[in-house]
């Protein structure tokens, strides 16, 4: 199961990952090619948070219709096009098109994958397994960085520049692993011709007692969406989101601030953070799978987030990378989130829509950074002021953690607790 459902759909992550995080390193050269100043790109790399939020929440309800295999492989396929069709872009205003476009075709995907997930794994064991996908954000950046670097080395080759061919080969990539999707995945255990009858059934079951258990029952889209703790839970993800979004698209102009570095060297070492960010989801992820205490780490992601911009803001160049590698760890805590998350909402068609959401108004937030990242920068001429205003939300975030409570309060998940005593 953990290879046919869990690592495709983390395969699938990592595409989804590489298409939206190419744009930073793409940064410097398309902006020259196509007449863009720092708050127009940042604008046109927020824009896409826009179609993402108004499609957010339908695409995850037809999701729960016409079944995860369908939809999550429709998805993937239309990004790719899309993604594709970027190398046509010719000015300010068809950026800021396809970059809605973008945000509309990727709509529903991640929260889809969580809840897809949630399908297979009883909640106490999705931990691992969001980790796992969630790691597949930074991997992505990990590889995109050098293999950007030298795809952008292509400029002039068939007449096109390097921004256009990283556009092309890998919405190209991201059509063929969406049409092998569809027959890979598999909607639900019950649906498995690949597992023995005997492991259907005890799949099942398992996964039916731990709803059962859980906080979500039948309930309608809107009676999950009035619940505080989703809110809360949807303000939370969105500062986080803030942070995040403007920190990534403008990562490789913070490490230029180093100096004396080729285009190969920035977009190399511009990776470096996620390894950082790989650590943390692991590192977190396990220990609030071992101790249950979800919102506190939660809140130590939140913090080390705060405290790695603000550093990285009015230090050396050279210390504030290193401060940013602190953040990225504190990024690390957005398994834990997901899990949380998954186990307030359940995986009903309320579940479903619910996690869309979430997720939805942090796209939101996702508008929110690169913008706002990118105006301070022409305004000031320095990403001190960005970084620092980042830093103010990442702590707005840390506050906000602070009136999450966990369903079984300080101890064990409430559906570990009920399966101990089962046992016993």
């Amino acid at each position: 199961m953990t290879i046919r459902i869990i690592s495709f759909v983390t395969l699938m992550y990592l595409l989804n990952q590489f298409d939206r995080g190419n744009l930073a390193f793409a940064q410097k050269t398309i902006s020259v090619d196509l007449g863009l100043s720092n708050a127009a790109f940042g604008l046109g790399a927020g824009i896409f948070f826009i179609g993402y939020f108004i499609f957010e929440v339908p695409s995850n309800l037809i999701l729960y219709k016409v079944g995860a295999r369908r939809w999550l492989a429709r998805i993937m396929v239309s990004w790719g096009v899309v993604t594709a069709l970027m190398t046509l872009a010719q000015g300010e205003y068809t950026f800021y098109l396809l970059r809605f476009l973008l945000g509309a075709a990727e709509a529903g995907f991640f929260p889809g994958a969580v809840y897809y997930i949630a399908l297979w794994l009883p909640a106490h064991e999705r931990g691992k397994a969001l980790a796992l996908l969630s790691a597949a954000g930074p991997a992505a950046y990990l590889l995109a960085g050098p293999s950007s670097g030298l795809i952008l080395g292509f400029d002039g080759s068939g007449g096109l520049h390097g921004w256009q061919w990283l556009f092309l080969l890998e919405g190209a990539a991201t059509i063929v692993v969406g049409v092998v999707a569809w027959f890979v995945l598999t909607d639900r255990p019950a649906d498995a011709k690949w597992l023995t009858p005997d492991e259907r059934e005890e799949l099942t079951t398992r996964i039916e007692k731990d709803r059962d258990t859980g906080e979500s029952r039948q309930e309608s889209l809107l009676q999950a969406l009035r619940r505080p703790k989703v809110l809360l839970l949807a303000a939370v993800y969105a500062c986080t989101q803030i942070t995040n979004a403007g920190l990534v698209f403008w990562l490789p102009s913070v490490t230029e601030r180093i100096g004396g570095l080729s285009t190969f060297q920035v977009t190399s070492l511009s990776v470096t953070p996620y390894a950082f960010q790989i650590i943390g989801l692991f590192v977190l992820g396990r220990s609030s799978d071992r101790r249950g205490r979800h919102q506190l780490h939660v809140l130590l992601g939140c913090a080390c987030i705060a405290l790695g911009l603000g550093v990285g803001a009015v230090v050396s160049p050279v210390i504030g990378f290193l401060a940013l590698c602190l953040a990225f760890f504190g990024y690390g805590t957005m398994s834990t989130f997901w899990s949380l998350a998954s186990s307030y909402l359940g995986t009903t068609a309320a579940g479903a829509g619910g996690l869309a959401f979430v997720n939805a108004v942090a796209a939101l937030g996702g508008f929110v950074g690169p913008t706002l990242f990118g105006y301070l920068l022409d305004a000031t001429g320095s990403v001190t002021a960005s970084l620092l205003a980042l830093s103010c939300v990442a702590l707005v975030s840390a506050v906000l953690v602070l009136f999450v409570r966990t369903p079984s309060g300080p101890g064990l998940p409430a559906n570990r607790v009920a399966l101990l005593k089962e046992k016993e």
